[in-house]
């Protein structure tokens, strides 16, 4: 019942719903850059046309099923920092930006990001090389609240559970601010990292407009739901299961389990049974398909921890000489297959099992609960990760960024921007299709997806394969917006991002530095010591407004574990490398907390 607004802390809005008419002049605030594109270009009126107002509410909910929220709980909320950058856009008096989070954020974390925001008005040369120059005129006006729960619940849901809360977002919402009353044709919308049926309920109840997929369209991001868009568009995509011959595989959930409710997943038709994922595996290998190993993964994941992967060579061997359409065979594979998932099943999560445990479900439990697909290990020559990122807005499909993801295994870490070229053309005209198809069925906002690109020894030429589609923000949203947000411009048709004056701009971005000197910091002691004028590695990867150039930080909230995010942005791939490494230097001789 206690929420924490920037610069003040008071109780929720009182049992009779009303609003303390003082406790929103004090909360509220700001104008912003406008959420066009998913903020991927700069506010684009014309020339003499006022400038609308606008409100945006951020709601980084990760809304994962439940059981995986209570996996890893503390981590997801700590990601919820990692849509900061929406801070960026309060270099531009024209928005609104209220923002929610699991817990506070660092009031020094605030100020970093504000310092950083550049607004296309103000020639960037003028600026003043102090951290906070013009912070103390954006911070009145952005709104930054923290809803506590002890329960591992996602935050959307959250906030749904206190009704005053609610009430005061509704009064903010709608409360004049900059002096005017908000005018009917004000922009409003809310950008959630994914969408979910509490989004949905939350966007209705707030009287918003949703700014990603809602819950409805939730099945055409899951594992099973990519392989049907690319069955569907002719894209090149590993073998597995389910396929057109699974059908008799597939069932709906069991919403008992889930309170009577109908959880969106149990509303879908999906391999439910590790003897039904065995089976279609079975089906697979009599038809000659034999890898090196098989992946396994939940219909819904985050970062590639709902993954795991399995090697069958022994079964597959063992059955050789057997025909498709052997159903005997099937079965005798099938059993085999079901034994080895509880011995030999590796998870991307180390401290998922196959079975349930005390302290947490486990992998065959999440099967029946979520649905499941299998499909085959693709080997090759250097493989690489290569993904696009796109928007649907209005039916118009627009590519924003590619790039190549950096895993650790199956697990996201990093990327770097622009991807090879050697492929670059055949993953944008994929990207393209998958949102075609995904607009056709009415979906809006942020999707990507992700490929495998494997490299032939002898022609040199690359075979590359969908492998899914992710209907949300992600990984890779955080530093193209970053970097749209603080350089201005788009990509253009060959791939590559360009500013608004044309000049190139490339990035390496990663979740995931480690650095023993990091351990104990504090978020405001590293960014004190990152602003230090006297630390020429500081003042080398510093952001450069003038340039436009340099390093941004983000997921603050691992620091004290000695870990930290940042993205590298340069006028070319070498120099955004050089920017990374540099950076990687300044972090392991760090000594300033």
């Amino acid at each position: 019942d206690f929420v924490h607004l920037h610069g003040l802390s008071l109780h929720a809005a009182p049992t009779d719903a009303k609003v303390d008419a003082q406790l929103l002049q004090q909360a509220l605030s700001l104008h912003a850059r406008p959420l066009r594109r998913a903020l991927t270009t700069v506010d684009a009126r014309e020339e003499g046309e006022e400038a609308m107002s606008k409100t945006v509410v951020v709601i980084p909910s990760i809304d994962l099923d439940k059981k995986e929220l209570t996996r890893m709980c503390c981590d997801v909320e700590f990601y919820e920092e990692r849509q900061l950058f929406h801070l960026l856009m309060a270099g531009d008096p024209s928005v609104r930006i209220i923002y929610l989070t699991s817990r506070p954020v660092d009031e020094s974390v605030v100020k970093y990001y504000l310092s950083l925001s550049h607004h296309e008005d103000i020639d960037a040369a003028h600026y003043q090389p102090n951290l906070f120059c013009d912070v103390h005129n954006m911070l009145p006006r952005v709104i930054m609240i923290h809803v506590p729960s002890a329960e591992c619940i996602s935050l959307s849901d959250k906030i749904l559970r206190q009704k005053k809360l609610i009430t005061l977002l509704q009064e903010l919402i709608r409360s004049p601010f900059g002096g005017n009353a908000l005018e009917q044709n004000c922009t409003v919308g809310m950008s959630v990292f994914t969408g979910s049926d509490s989004v949905d309920e939350l966007s209705h109840k707030l009287g918003i407009k949703l700014l990603e997929a809602s819950g409805e369209s939730l099945h055409f991001g899951t594992k099973q739901g990519s392989r049907e868009i690319f069955a569907a568009c002719g894209i090149s995509h590993p073998a597995g299961t389910p396929s057109l011959e699974d059908e008799d595989l597939l069932t709906y959930g069991d919403a008992s389990e889930h309170g009577g409710k109908v959880y969106w997943a149990y509303n879908h038709r999906y391999i439910r049974s590790s003897h039904n994922l065995a089976l279609g595996i079975a089906r697979k290998i009599l038809r000659g398909i034999r890898p090196e190993k098989w992946i396994v993964k939940l219909n819904q994941g985050f970062s590639g921890k709902g993954n795991a992967s399995i090697d069958l060579q022994h079964v597959q061997r063992r059955f050789s000489g057997c025909k498709v359409g052997d159903n005997e065979a099937a079965l005798l594979i099938a059993e085999q297959i079901e034994k080895d998932f509880a011995t030999n099943l590796k998870c991307e999560d180390p401290k998922m099992t196959w079975y349930d445990t005390a302290e947490q479900v486990g992998f065959q439990t999440q099967i029946k609960r979520l649905g499941v697909i299998a499909e085959v290990f693709i080997k090759g020559e250097v493989p690489t990760s290569p993904s696009i990122q796109a928007v649907i807005e209005a039916n118009d499909v627009s590519l924003i960024a590619n790039h190549e993801q950096v895993l650790a295994g199956q697990v996201y870490s990093g990327c770097r921007n622009p991807c090879n070229p050697a492929y670059r053309a055949s993953i944008m005209e994929a990207g393209l299709k998958v949102g075609k198809f995904l607009a056709a069925h009415g979906v809006q906002g942020h999707f990507s997806v992700d490929f495998l690109a494997c490299k032939q020894p002898k022609s040199g030429s690359w075979d590359v394969y969908a492998v899914e589609v992710n209907l949300r923000q992600g990984g890779t949203t955080h530093p193209q917006a970053t970097m749209a947000l603080l350089c201005g411009g788009s990509i253009c048709s060959d791939g590559l991002f360009r500013t608004n004056e044309g000049q190139l701009r490339c990035y390496v971005a990663t979740d995931t530095q480690y650095s023993d000197n990091l351990k104990g910091c504090t978020e405001k002691g590293f960014i004190s010591a990152l602003e230090c004028s006297s630390n020429p590695a500081a003042h080398k990867i510093r952001w450069n407004k003038a340039d436009r150039i340099g390093v941004v930080f983000h997921l603050f909230k691992f620091i004290s574990s000695g870990r930290i995010g940042f993205t590298a942005i340069g006028r070319s791939v070498e120099e955004a490398k050089t920017l990374f490494n540099d950076t990687v230097r300044f972090l392991d001789g760090f000594h300033g907390c």
